[in-house]
């Protein structure tokens, strides 16, 4: 292994500070697993992308087809197929509600961690492992993606361990780490299509730049690493190829790569800094030591290429997803772990140099950072108290005390211990305060969230009044989820009378604009069977819906044109 600076892992040979790495790695897995888990089965999906992941995986399940997916009995060319698969495991494990959808993602999270952890004692020390694998467990943007039955977390697991895997190749020749590499690139693919290989080419070239490792080039041995890749992606996109007609790449490729690429879709543009404006506040608190860990490993580069490596992990991602037009924060994801890594080691290296934080470059701005989020976070939680429904009041107090009682110690323990013992107050306050929004606030809002209302309350009236379900403009896939079958989704009044002619009654949630004009349609019957009110979380308002049940008219007069109201 490359040699690092002496003073960084001195603390190896010290048996009073040793901790047991099983013990460690219970401690970070379990913290991981535990997050990632807390409220799962009280929290409905979120839309739009966890429905549609999670219904996907229902059909795929229930018409035995494990090649061509499809949401609300349409196909679903979004992603290649085998986050499907892994949740159809997780599904039959955890059962088929949100626990089991998301299990995948908690546990690929969890391992995540531990995969830093482990990499962490190998390249920087025992301590410092330690260090990234809690400060990664704990890291909110993770956290938050760990709970989420979508691709993002899983994604970040082939991505590390192809990193591990390009790391220990710069260190030493293994053909069956060049194989390990292949194949989790493959899986890499098969999860999220060119996303990992385009990440990690980023990340090489900029780590080049910084100074970084190229050996593993020389190792991958390239004469049959890319053909076990292509045995792993090759047979279902044939498959699917053939299934489709073509139709999943034109999807797929032309429009979730390459307009994804070129144009903000979806209302998903962002501005330049995106990525560093969003993930400062995503990743708080950890953001806030991240410019001094960046400028410390900077300015050692040339002293070890792991300085080089990290650095490319980091910049390379930034650089590349600023250079796309559609921003999603979760893109930046598999960057997180080299931000922990690279942050651990300067708290390491800060407590061994027995020199100050804020002696070190940037290191003064780094407790500043920290004191004024926490000082914004603490006047936000305590403005959301005061508005707040009565539920999430009490919720928004205790959460507000914690990360104003943990700001106090850390900085207490800064100045009497230092950074490190500061480090572990951080990591203690946004366990428990990432624990209590899992377990407490996201299930308080639940009776608000109106995807997951309407579709139960749809499954239940569809029972009660023998008529089936269908939807007209509110369409969320949450409310397909929910209503746990596909549903038609019909457009225009011509469209609605021939689906009631067909089905002769249906139930379907109407906005209240709409319920008038659909009751002077003389073709129809409207009857109101009850009003919801909700807050979307999708448009972020609030919400009025009617559920009405609708039946042909005996008399049929004259057919009307379309409304412009339902289209």
């Amino acid at each position: 292994m490359a040699a690092i600076d002496p003073m960084l892992l001195a603390t190896n040979d010290d048996p009073s500070r040793r901790t047991w790495p099983v013990r460690q790695a219970i401690l970070v897995g379990l913290l991981a697993l535990t997050l990632n888990l807390a409220g799962n089965g009280r929290v409905s999906l979120f839309d739009r992308d966890e429905p549609r992941y999670a219904g996907a995986t229902r059909e795929m399940r229930a018409s035995g087809d494990w090649v061509h997916p499809t949401f609300n009995a349409e196909p679903r060319y979004h992603k290649p197929v085998l986050i499907y698969w892994l949740m159809m495991v997780g599904t039959a494990v955890g059962g088929d509600n949100p626990f089991g959808v998301r299990l995948v993602s908690s546990l690929a999270g969890a391992a995540t961690c531990l995969v830093v952890w482990a990499w962490g004692r190998r390249m920087l020390g025992e301590r410092a492992g330690l260090l990234a694998g809690l400060i990664l467990a704990t890291a909110p943007i993770v956290v938050a993606e760990s709970k989420m039955a979508t691709t993002d977390a899983t994604l970040m697991l082939w991505v590390v361990g192809c990193q591990f895997c390009l790391w220990e190749l710069s260190q030493r020749q293994s053909w069956k780490i060049a194989a390990l590499f292949w194949t989790l690139l493959g899986l890499a693919i098969l999860t999220k299509s060119p996303a990992g290989p385009v990440l990690l080419f980023a990340s090489a070239a900029v780590s080049w730049w910084c100074g970084g490792p190229t050996s593993f080039l020389k190792r991958l041995h390239w004469r049959w690493g890319p053909l076990l890749c292509a045995a792993i992606v090759l047979p279902w996109n044939v498959a699917i190829l053939m299934r489709s007609h073509g139709e999943y790449y034109n999807v797929a490729v032309g429009y979730h790569i390459i307009r994804r690429a070129t144009s903000g879709i979806e209302e998903h543009g962002g501005f330049p800094g995106y990525y560093v404006v969003l993930s400062f506040l995503t990743c708080f608190p950890w953001s806030a030591l991240l410019p001094a860990a960046l400028y410390a490993g900077w300015s050692r580069r040339k002293e070890s290429p792991v300085f080089g490596f990290l650095l490319g992990w980091i910049v390379g991602p930034l650089i590349l997803l600023e250079c796309v037009r559609t921003k999603l924060i979760h893109y930046y994801l598999p960057a997180f772990p080299a931000w922990a890594l690279l942050i651990a080691w300067m708290v390491v290296a800060v407590t061994e140099s027995e020199i100050a934080l804020e002696y070190w470059k940037l290191g003064r701005h780094a407790v500043r950072f920290l004191r004024t989020i926490a000082t914004g976070a603490i006047a936000g939680l305590l403005a959301a108290a005061w508005f707040a429904p009565p539920e999430l009041r009490a919720a928004c107090l205790v959460l507000s005390a914690i990360m104003l009682v943990g700001t106090l110690l850390f900085h207490v323990h800064y100045k009497m211990g230092g950074i490190e013992r500061a480090t572990q107050v951080l990591i203690a306050s946004s366990a428990l305060m990432t624990l209590l929004l899992g377990v407490w606030v996201l299930p308080a809002l639940e009776p608000y969230r109106i995807s997951g209302v309407i579709g139960r309350r749809l499954a239940e009236l569809e029972s009660r009044e023998q008529a089936k379900a269908i939807l007209c403009t509110f369409d969320l896939p949450g409310v397909v989820y929910a209503l746990g079958h596909p549903a038609p989704i019909v457009r225009g009044i011509n469209k609605l009378v021939a689906q009631v002619d067909r089905d002769k009654k249906v139930i379907v949630p109407l906005r209240p604009q709409e319920v008038p004009v659909l009751q002077r349609e003389a073709r129809l019957d409207v009857e109101v069977q009850e009003t919801i009110r909700g807050y979307n979380l999708d448009k972020g308002r609030t919400e009025t819906l009617i559920m009405a049940v609708i039946r042909p008219r005996a008399t049929t007069l004259v057919k009307q044109p379309d409304s412009t109201i339902i289209r």
